[in-house]
Order: C-alpha cells, then sequence, then structure tokens
C-alpha cells in the first residue's frame, strides 16, 4: 500500500512538472530562426528565375511603336543640273587652216537651242557662221572666207556635280571663198565634226576649247560611169564663250 502511495506521489511530481514546463514555454516569446555562420538562408537555396527583359521595339511603349516619319534627304541636285535646257548663243575666236601651213585668224558666231537628256546630257541643234580672215605668207596673198554651218551640238558633263563638261558638234557646212584678190568666187561645201573642251561658270555662262574639221570637195563629177572628187580639208580652233537663256 506504502508503495502504491509513493508511486502515485512520484506520478503527480512528473504531471506537475511537465505542466510547469509548458505554461513556461507558452509564456516565453517565439524567437525567429536565425542562420548560423556558413549556413544558407533557406529562402535563398532555390535560385530565381531571371525574367527576360524585352528589347528593340518590344521595349518601347505601344504608342511609340508607330512608324518615325521619313527624314527629308539633305541631298541637294546642284542649279546646274536643273532645268539646264535652252537656248544659246556662242562667239568664239582662233585660227584657222584653209591653206597648207598658212595661219588665218577665224571667228564664230552660233545659237541653237539644247534639251536635257539625263542628268549630265544636253542634245540640240545649232546654226553657224563664221570667217577666216586674209592673209599674207611668203609674198602670197590668200583670201578672206566666209562659211556657215548647221548640225547637231551635244555637251556632256563629267559626272553630276562636275561643272567640266566634253563638247561635239557635227553637220552640214558650206564656203564661200574669193580667189585672185576677189577676181572669183570658190564656192565650196561639205560635212565637219568637232570636239571641245569646256566649264560652266555659273548658271548661264561658260567656257569651252573647240577643234572643228571641215572636209570639202573641190570637185566632184561623173566620167563614164565613175566618180571623180577630189577631196581637201580646213580646220579651225577656237576660244569662246557661251550664253544661255
Amino acid at each position: 500500500m506504502e508503495r502504491m502511495n509513493s508511486r502515485g506521489a512520484i506520478a503527480a511530481m512528473v504531471v506537475g512538472a511537465c505542466l510547469a514546463g509548458g505554461v513556461q514555454a507558452q509564456n516565453k516569446p517565439v524567437q525567429p530562426w536565425q542562420p548560423q555562420q556558413g549556413e544558407q538562408d533557406p529562402a535563398k537555396r532555390v535560385p530565381d528565375t531571371a525574367v527576360p527583359q524585352p528589347t528593340g521595339d518590344a521595349a518601347m511603349p505601344p504608342q511609340a511603336w508607330q512608324a518615325a516619319p521619313a527624314q527629308e534627304s539633305s541631298y541637294r541636285t546642284p542649279a546646274y543640273e536643273e532645268g539646264r535646257g535652252g537656248a544659246f548663243i556662242g562667239v568664239s575666236a582662233g585660227k584657222g587652216w584653209v591653206y597648207e601651213d598658212v595661219d588665218q585668224s577665224a571667228r564664230q558666231l552660233s545659237a541653237g537651242y539644247r534639251w536635257q537628256a539625263g542628268p549630265v546630257a544636253l542634245l540640240g541643234v545649232e546654226v553657224a557662221a563664221g570667217k577666216l580672215s586674209g592673209e599674207t605668207d611668203g609674198g602670197w596673198r590668200y583670201d578672206p572666207v566666209d562659211f556657215a554651218s548647221i548640225g547637231f551640238n551635244g555637251r556632256f558633263n563629267f559626272g553630276r556635280h562636275s561643272p567640266v563638261y566634253a563638247l561635239v558638234r557635227a553637220g552640214y557646212w558650206a564656203a564661200d571663198a574669193s580667189v585672185n584678190d576677189g577676181d572669183q568666187r570658190a564656192d565650196v561645201d561639205g560635212g565637219y565634226v568637232g570636239l571641245g573642251l569646256g566649264a560652266d561658270i555659273g548658271r548661264h555662262f561658260s567656257l569651252s576649247l573647240t577643234y572643228t574639221s571641215y572636209v570639202y570637195f573641190n570637185e566632184l563629177y561623173w566620167q563614164d560611169d565613175e566618180l571623180y572628187y577630189d577631196a581637201d580639208r580646213a580646220d579651225t580652233l577656237l576660244f569662246g564663250g557661251e550664253f544661255r537663256f
């Protein structure tokens, strides 16, 4: 009986101690978990998944997706490239050769019209009239020569932005020369072709140097079903200016 009482007293003491410990544990505030040195926070053990950031047009707000207005090009065509076609008048002077090794002073007046044919070409027609002065050489008198021509006139600039150009002229010409100090007249005709080099000095004026070769026939006739002719040539080298309108 005494043993049972002793065991009951011990059990009561154990139960009382447990109850006292439980009450003390409930009265103690909860302490947060603190990582120990070298230990990783459990919340950081799982790597974050990086969300890709949009780039380019996708990064722009919807209102910015609208196409930007096209910017106007800063290129401007030089004035001498725009509407260069039109009428022209040219005046030139230099030297001419009708007789072998005899230099004669030459002058010419020309006029015409050219149309623009692309960014560097001007194509048109021309008429011209000129004169070679009379000269005395080695005791011989060489009479003056009057001539006129009609034909093609073309200009070709060396590039869209270059004022330098090549000149080409070709067509028909005729001449009237006096012989024996005007006692006789000699009329000749034929074809001509010329090449030149020039440069624009502003919008309405240019300078050029032109070499032209004139081919003509002294005699041209048929005899016994054969053509007989005596071909000859005259040349001019002229420097002058051209006014354009």
